[in-house]
């Protein structure tokens, strides 16, 4: 449970928005124990279903001191993603000693990333017991008979972890209370992109607040955060934007963004693509969904995902979709010429903004408010 006496004088919204700005600083209450996930991709539910709470540890506070981590930050290669570095300088300073386990999503290519230091570092012996276990979790993204069995092999490595961190073996009963529970969230979230009275940038901090508490805590809280939603500017003539690319999770980002209409699309990782669509009854079942899930990039064949992307673009009438990408992107950028063309055809403008820092800073948003109204004017 994430309400205590202090929070119980908050209202949902405020308790929302402050487990998106504390990121890990919302801990559930209580003895639940911890368990981390880098990256998307992975069923949180088969954790939730071993009595733990799955909690994002690449989403850190960006900007975050740490002097006492030179021995990591001089070996971390340029090409690295900001959400790798800032995660292994906290990995480093032990702020997961507290964590039962971390798991990380070979989907994710920044958390394959991650893994690899990790592992490593901790091979050297220059952990010094500040660190958890470590687990890669690898799910094959198509569907044919070895591809259930190596699924199913992969979870069973799974549960198998979560018993040497001391958590109980996920049954039949505790996945399918763990998927009800998930499944509550997530018609929480729907009702939330249907409100359009709420911005894109108040669905964002909603949305990953859920990243750092149980499902049941996220559901609750954004129900009662909907009943007395907060109202946006409803002009029906406001531009319908979607946003695609790197990892964004800026609120100035958004607020720039929003200046030209209503973000009615945040397909960007740290967008409406998480939570996946792996809540089902039992573990094949959760295992044939999260596989099949083409906000994946990693689904074979390759172009489901863009086709994906296309189609939630659709659903939501957007009039401009808006590229940005990470300095480090070696994986969205791939997609840009195709899924531009592809959103011509259906009516859709695009405008890539390039590459920006985690926090841009006033140039690019000049740079890019120069873009997405140039983009406008076109259409009009």
């Amino acid at each position: 449970m994430v309400n205590s006496g202090r929070n119980a004088e908050k209202s949902a919204a405020a308790l929302l928005d402050a487990a998106f700005d504390q990121r890990d600083g919302c801990r559930p209450a209580g003895t639940a124990p911890r368990v981390g996930v880098f990256g998307n991709g992975f069923p949180e539910v088969l954790v939730a279903a071993s009595g733990a709470v799955p909690v994002h540890v690449n989403f850190g506070q960006p900007g975050a001191s740490f002097s006492t981590v030179d021995c990591i930050a001089e070996i971390i290669e340029p090409f690295v993603d900001d959400e790798v570095r800032l995660f292994l300088m906290r990995f480093v300073a032990g702020h997961f000693a507290d964590y039962r386990g971390i798991v990380f999503a070979r989907d994710d290519a920044p958390a394959l990333i991650a893994y690899q230091y990790a592992t490593e570092w901790v091979r050297q012996g220059r952990a010094h017991g500040k660190v958890p276990p470590l687990f890669l979790w690898n799910l094959v993204h198509t569907d044919s008979g070895p591809v259930r069995c190596f699924n199913q092999v992969q979870a069973g490595k799974l549960f198998d972890f979560l018993v040497s961190i001391g958590l109980p073996r996920p049954g039949e009963a505790s996945i399918a209370s763990a998927s009800a529970h998930e499944q509550s969230r997530r018609t929480k979230l729907a009702a939330m992109e249907r409100a359009e009275t709420i911005p894109g940038s108040v669905a964002l901090r909603w949305r990953n607040a859920g990243r750092f508490m149980a499902a049941q805590d996220h559901a609750r809280l954004l129900g009662e955060a909907l009943a007395q939603p907060l109202v946006a500017d409803d002009d029906a003539s406001s531009a319908r934007l979607g946003i695609v690319g790197s990892s964004l999770a800026s609120k100035a980002t958004y607020a720039a963004f929003e200046r030209f209409g209503r973000v009615v699309a945040d397909l960007q990782p740290w967008g409406q693509v998480w939570p996946g669509r792996d809540t089902a009854p039992n573990v094949e079942a959760i295992l044939t969904v999260a596989a099949a899930d083409p906000f994946c990039p990693r689904i074979t064949p390759a172009n489901v995902h863009r086709q994906a992307l296309v189609a939630a673009a659709v659903a939501a009438r957007c009039d401009l979709m808006i590229c940005q990408l990470a300095h480090t992107d070696d994986t969205f950028g791939w997609e840009v010429p195709a899924l531009k063309a592809d959103l011509a055809a259906e009516g859709i403008d695009f405008v890539n903004l390039g590459f920006r820092d985690a926090e841009p800073d006033n140039n690019w948003f000049d740079q890019s408010a120069g873009l997405i109204a140039a983009a406008l004017g076109a259409r009009a």
